[in-house]
């Protein structure tokens, strides 16, 4: 896989998300997001989705006994990226725009009741993204999985 180097704690306290660098050989030094997980994660419908350009790159996964699962992810610069959320705070009229509402729709498409956790905190928009082909990218993925056996948490 190659060498990951810690550079610090991302969200809330009781996240445990990092930025890091994965060195690949000695020329290749690509900026990823470490997030650790004890509980569920659907790698596979991140993988399917990153597939078809819709959610982050899952560059690998490292598992070690009695320790949560890290999940080395392709890291969205916050200075290129925003959540969905925050676009539309600023944007609100930008959800009846035909291209938006069809990227989303394509998204929903693919996600048919397989994500607990779809909401506009867990989609990301490139913020230069053209308004005829915004980009798009679902994150998050714990609580990823099939309708009636995976729900998110009340609390």
């Amino acid at each position: 896989m190659g060498e990951l180097t810690f550079e610090s704690k991302l969200g809330h306290v009781d996240q445990q998300v990092f930025l890091a660098t994965l060195n690949l050989f000695s020329y290749l030094n690509i900026r990823v997001f470490v997030k650790l997980i004890s509980g569920p994660y659907s790698q596979a419908i991140q993988e399917h989705l990153a597939a078809h350009g819709l959610a982050s790159k899952l560059y690998s996964t490292v598992k070690v006994d009695g320790a949560p699962t890290a999940y080395i992810i392709e890291y969205l610069d916050l200075s290129a990226w925003k959540t969905l959320h925050q676009f539309l705070m600023s944007n609100a009229a930008a959800l009846s725009h035909g291209p938006l509402e069809k990227a989303l729709q394509n998204i929903v498409d693919w996600l048919k009741d397989i994500h607990g956790d779809l909401r506009t905190n867990n989609i990301m928009i490139q913020k230069d993204s053209p308004c005829e082909s915004p980009d798009l990218r679902v994150v998050d993925f714990d609580w990823a999985g099939k309708k009636d056996q995976v729900r998110y948490p009340a609390d």
